[in-house]
């Protein structure tokens, strides 16, 4: 064989070991299978979707647990104050029996004792007080209030206050029945949006009844617990001789009541509402059709002008209504 023959045979010799190596690495030894796909993450509530609002539960059927508090803080407890002698100065235009106490009162008030400022303030409101200044001791008195049973707070030293852990199944009215006060007074101590609760969540509250007197003569309604005052509204009574005096027990409490007086036309009654209805925005029954209540005649109050109801200005009403309880909490009227 020539030698260009035995290259030609060459190279068709390499050709044809090429291809049959190629056919054979595809049947014998496929290719690798391309990695599977990640499975899809499955989120419940997509990017972006509105979260998932609680429907409101009502105070009866409120249920035990939420999934997240409702309370915008826990009640703080706060130290006690650093104790330092006050010493007592004279108030201008206050006389009475109390007025000793009262000085006392409001000197302890302005060091911070708050706890011993409103005993001593209680205290001159029931041996009495008068002149100019006992409207600066009504100011206090709320003050202390505002600080101690009424506020988010809870004082060392305050009787009246407590932090109560709700249990399985606790309703706030369940609650408020368990302490004598209305289950709206909790929520407004505790800043809740809506009545719904959680088993372990810590709520602040009031050791009730809380009881009210009203002082014809001074045109005064106070709030009482224990042994402490709450509150000094002013107050418009009735004509002489048209408001009772005696003890008498909450009946029932109505927001918004219509005017509906038996002993006058039908063309006279107004609804819910009106702005024309003299009953204001709330109603606190206390018998024999006498009741605090509401009023669109602010300049009445402290004047003695009523058929014998008590008017207060709405916005002290609104706040009353939510301190007593209907049967339990008395009204103690006084000349």
């Amino acid at each position: 064989m020539t030698t260009l023959g035995r290259m030609v045979a060459t190279v068709v010799f390499v050709v044809v070991v090429a291809v049959v190596a190629s056919v054979a690495t595809h049947f014998l030894w496929p290719p690798a299978a391309a990695p599977a796909a990640p499975e899809p993450v499955i989120v419940e509530t997509p990017v972006g979707a509105p979260p998932a609002v609680a429907p409101r539960a009502d105070p009866i059927s409120a249920g035990a647990r939420a999934p997240a508090p409702v309370v915008a803080s826990a009640p703080v407890v706060v130290p006690p104050p650093v104790v330092v002698e006050v010493p007592t100065a004279p108030v201008q235009g206050l006389s009475g029996p109390g007025a000793s106490a009262a000085e006392e009162g409001l000197a302890l008030s302005r060091a911070g004792r708050t706890v011993e400022a409103q005993k001593r303030l209680s205290e001159a409101l029931r041996a009495g007080i008068a002149g100019l200044e006992a409207r600066t001791v009504h100011a206090a008195v709320n003050q202390c209030a505002d600080r101690l049973q009424l506020g988010p707070t809870i004082v060392p030293g305050d009787g009246y206050s407590k932090l109560y852990a709700v249990a399985s199944g606790d309703t706030l009215t369940a609650i408020g029945q368990r302490f004598a006060v209305p289950y709206e007074l909790i929520m407004r101590l505790n800043r809740l949006g809506s009545t719904s609760i959680y088993a372990d969540q810590p709520l602040k509250v009031v050791q009730g009844p809380i009881h009210l007197e009203i002082l014809k003569d001074a045109h005064e309604l106070r709030a009482w617990v224990g042994e402490v005052c709450l509150r000094v509204y002013p107050v418009g009574i009735g004509a002489p001789g048209a408001t009772p005096e005696g003890t008498f027990v909450v009946q029932k409490k109505i927001k918004n009541p219509p005017y509906q007086p038996q002993h006058k036309p039908a063309s006279a009654h107004r609804p819910s509402g009106d702005p024309e209805n003299p009953l204001g925005t709330r109603w606190i029954d206390i018998g024999n059709h006498y009741g605090i209540h509401g009023t669109i005649d602010p300049a009445s109050i402290g004047a003695s002008v009523s058929e014998g109801c008590i008017r207060m200005h709405n916005a002290d009403v609104e706040e009353l209504y939510d301190l007593v309880v209907p049967g339990i909490s008395k009204v103690v009227i006084r000349p």
